[in-house]
Parts: structure tokens; C-alpha cells; sequence
């Protein structure tokens, strides 16, 4: 055989040339195999620490308030409100870490809106005033808005900035161990312009190492309407008044809807929508509002509510009353309850409550998997 022929070289053979050409990539590796273990670890303890450090971050107070004032529009009463195309969401009330409870000491402020069976809860907290059931301080300052002739009342302001007042107070100087509870109800500061009072307050109460409960009672959106209706007269109100004013997107009628309450209670002629915020901007705003700052949340069942500030608070359980029932018998038409279902849609309180149901009640988690 001539010399230039190829053998197949042997197993043994192969493997030695092929160390012998892949030292000098191995040598190469390993010199800086040291540098690289060492970013490598400094890369995973950099992010670890990145992933503890936010999880749990402290309360946005400041963080919050400095971004509030470069964005912020005004109101005529001088309370920022935050621009309607944020979309920031800060740290839910209910996941800030605060160990376990119940809690030692607090203030629970029941969000009251009109005709979602608020006044048996606000009885309910009245019954922990007493000294034998905790002696639990009960704060509110409200009034109606529109009198018996079916105008607006005067000086409505002056009852907005008594509540305020009268909470800066309630949430100060609280002892060990010391609890209280109040209501914010009718003729209120809006939620919406002036939620930097509700930070403030939280951080107070937080500040004096107790915590701050915040609580809401809502209810099917058509119910709460119809159920409405029964105040009307007390309004010199109409039926056709009921309904119409929903036509629009903004400008007071008798009543508010659930959403509309939540964001701007009732304050006078232009307090319903006076920004023209669209439906979507309405419910995006009051999901927002309700992650950043309430901690107990509820969709019509009373004992639900109960039980969940009992685990946050730690009282002796006391039976919530069942008071102001409408007794009367309210009729509607068929077409009536269509047009006011129609407008609910029209003006978000539909899909609000919607994406209360899925965040809050694990509504349709079923279809998750789909």
C-alpha cells in the first residue's frame, strides 16, 4: 500500500487527537472559568436581593405624593387630582406586609355607600363603643346633600373639611392596644381628588405601629339602582329624573350610582364626573382605588364583611344588626329595568363590579385553565 493511503485510526487514536486539539480551548476555559463562577454568583446574589427587596417594599407615601404633584390637575378646592392617564399601581393595602393577625391595635374607616346595607354595619361598629364590648371609639361627620325641595344644599364644603378634621384627629396619639372605627358616608372629600388623605392617613396610623383597615361593602349594580328609587321622594325627584340624567356622561341627578359614589360622592351640581372621564377610565381608576387602599372588600354578604375585619381586629364577635330595610314595594317595568341596565353598562358600574367579582370572589377562576 502506498503511503499517502488512509487508514481509519483506531478508537484510542481519535480520542488522543482529539484531546491533543481541544487543550488549548480547555486551558483557554479554565483560566477564566474563576472570573466567571464569580460573576455568575454575583449575578444571582444581585438578583436575589432584587427579588426580596421588592416584594414586600414599605409603603409608597412619598413616592406617591412627589409623582401626584408633577401630574396633578386641581380642583376649586385645592385637593390634587391624579391624572387619569397614570396607570402606576402601587402596593395593594391588603398584601403590605404587617405580619400575622389579628392586629394589636388600628382604626377601621367603613366606606359607606349609600344603600348597600351600610347603616347595619355602621350599628354594628356603634355596638363596640359600648365599654363592654371594647369601648371603641366611633367616628363620622356627614350630612345630606340635596334637601327636601330638591336643590343642593349650602356650605357642603364646610361638612368635607369637618370630616377631614375630624379624621386627622382620630388617627392620632393611639394607645397600645387601643382600636377605633369610623365612617366616611354622604358629603364627603372625593375619593378620587383627594386620595393623598387616605395615604396620610394609613401612614399615621402605621407611623404609631398599629394599622390602618379600610373596608367597603358593594352590591349588584341593577339592585343598588332600583333600590334607589325608594329616596326619590325625599328629593322632590321624579321618575323620569331617576333615569335621565345617566343619559350624560357628567352633571349631578338625585342619586349616585355605586361606581360614581366610590369615586366622587355627592358634593353639589358638578360633582358627578366633573373631569368627563370616560366609562373605561372610570373603572380602570376605581379598581385602582380599591387595590391601593382597601383591605377588606365585600360584594353584598354582610357576614362575609364581619368576618373579615374580626380576623383583622381580633374583637369579641357581636350579631350585626339588620336595619333600615326599605318596607316598600317597588315596581318596575319591563322596559324601565332594561334602559337603566343599559345605562349602568353605559356608565361602567357594570364591568366595575364585574372586576370586583373576579379580583375579590375568584369569579369564573374556573375558566383559568381555558
Amino acid at each position: 500500500m502506498s503511503d499517502n493511503h488512509r487508514y481509519p485510526l483506531s478508537s484510542s487514536t481519535t480520542s488522543d487527537n482529539r484531546r491533543n486539539i481541544s487543550m488549548p480551548r480547555v486551558a483557554f476555559f479554565l483560566a477564566f472559568l474563576p472570573s466567571l463562577l464569580f460573576n455568575i454568583a454575583t449575578m444571582h446574589s444581585s438578583l436575589s436581593k432584587s427579588v426580596d427587596e421588592t416584594a414586600y417594599p414599605d409603603y409608597p407615601i412619598r413616592e406617591y405624593q412627589q409623582s401626584q404633584q408633577s401630574s396633578a390637575s386641581y380642583t376649586n378646592n385645592n385637593h390634587p387630582n391624579p391624572s387619569t392617564t397614570a396607570t402606576k399601581l402601587l402596593p395593594t393595602a391588603a398584601t403590605h406586609p404587617r405580619g400575622p393577625a389579628p392586629y394589636g391595635c388600628g382604626v377601621v374607616l367603613f366606606f359607606h355607600i349609600p344603600s348597600t346595607g351600610g347603616n347595619s354595619i355602621a350599628n354594628w361598629f356603634r355596638k363596640y363603643a359600648s365599654p363592654r364590648n371594647g369601648n371603641i371609639t366611633f367616628y363620622q361627620t356627614w350630612t345630606r346633600s340635596i334637601g327636601k325641595d330638591g336643590n343642593f344644599l349650602p356650605n357642603l364644603q364646610n361638612v368635607q373639611d369637618a370630616f377631614i378634621e375630624g379624621m386627622n384627629d382620630h388617627v392620632e396619639n393611639l394607645d397600645s392596644g387601643e382600636w377605633r372605627s369610623g365612617q366616611y358616608h354622604i358629603v364627603q372629600p372625593p375619593l378620587n381628588s383627594t386620595e393623598d388623605l387616605w395615604y396620610k392617613w394609613r401612614a399615621t396610623v402605621e407611623s404609631q405601629g398599629c394599622q390602618m383597615i379600610n373596608a367597603i361593602m358593594l352590591r349588584d349594580p341593577l339592585n343598588h339602582a332600583m333600590s334607589l328609587y325608594k329616596i326619590l321622594n325625599r328629593k322632590n325627584g321624579t321618575r323620569e329624573e331617576w333615569m335621565d340624567y345617566l343619559e350624560q356622561p357628567s352633571g349631578a341627578g338625585k342619586w349616585a350610582t355605586m361606581l360614581d359614589f366610590f369615586l366622587y360622592n355627592i358634593n353639589g351640581p358638578t360633582g358627578r364626573n366633573p373631569y368627563n372621564a370616560t366609562k373605561e377610565e372610570k373603572v380602570r381608576r376605581g379598581i385602582e382605588l380599591l387595590q391601593r387602599h382597601f383591605d377588606v372588600v365585600s360584594l353584598g354578604d354582610h357576614t362575609d364583611f364581619m368576618n373579615q375585619v374580626l380576623n383583622y381586629t381580633g374583637w369579641k364577635h357581636l350579631d350585626m344588626p339588620h336595619t333600615n330595610v326599605g318596607k316598600k314595594t317597588l315596581e318596575f317595568t319591563k322596559k324601565e329595568v332594561e334602559k337603566l341596565y343599559k345605562l349602568l353598562v353605559k356608565n361602567g358600574d357594570i364591568d366595575f363590579v364585574d372586576a370586583v367579582k373576579q379580583r375579590y370572589n375568584g369569579h369564573l377562576s374556573y375558566l383559568s385553565d381555558v
